[in-house]
């Protein structure tokens, strides 16, 4: 008989809390997630405060992708509290979608409204060259699999129910659906 699944938002508050009693701060409004490749960028903010290892907190797997250093940082720079993820978890790994969002998931938790991902993508444009940074603003995921959990919202032009990754629409179609 196996396990019944754990809720994965009820995990990313725990490993939040665990991430607070660490470091002593009550939250952090900023995380980073450095994907491959953007480890070096982190030394703009000096040293750490605390350097916690990911696999000590409840609900992260220790790190197996190359360039991924398997750990968070936590600073202070200007009386902002920052968190830093050395890496994350891919879909590719075989751990469950929760997995993968459970970085971002825990930031949240902690308190973080600013949130900024990186990654060594790949891209068509000619114009771009390897290692230049570019601005994502959105994706397609192919792989029919979607971290969006909770509230529905009905459109109200269509009246579709769906859940929005974006807030590009207008505050009448983001009213939850009472269905």
């Amino acid at each position: 008989m196996s396990e019944p699944k754990s809720d994965p938002f009820i995990t990313a508050q725990k490993a939040a809390a665990e991430i607070a009693e660490i470091t002593g701060k009550s939250h952090h409004e900023i995380s980073f997630t450095l994907g491959s490749g953007w480890s070096d960028a982190a030394g703009i903010f000096g040293e750490p405060t605390h350097r916690i290892e990911m696999s000590k907190l409840t609900g992260f797997n220790t790190s197996t992708v190359a360039g991924h250093g398997g750990h968070i940082s936590s600073y202070t720079i200007n009386n902002k509290n920052i968190l830093i993820f050395f890496g994350r978890t891919h879909l590719y790994e075989g751990k469950g979608i929760d997995a993968v969002v459970h970085g971002v998931r825990t930031a949240v938790s902690a308190g973080a409204k600013i949130v900024v991902l990186t990654n060594a993508c790949g891209g068509i444009n000619p114009s771009c060259s390897v290692g230049q940074p570019v601005l994502i603003r959105d994706h397609i995921s192919l792989t029919g699999i979607s971290p969006i959990k909770g509230v529905i919202y009905r459109d109200w032009e269509t009246d579709r129910k769906s859940t929005r990754l974006n807030s590009s629409h207008s505050a009448k179609s983001r009213m939850p659906s009472s269905a």
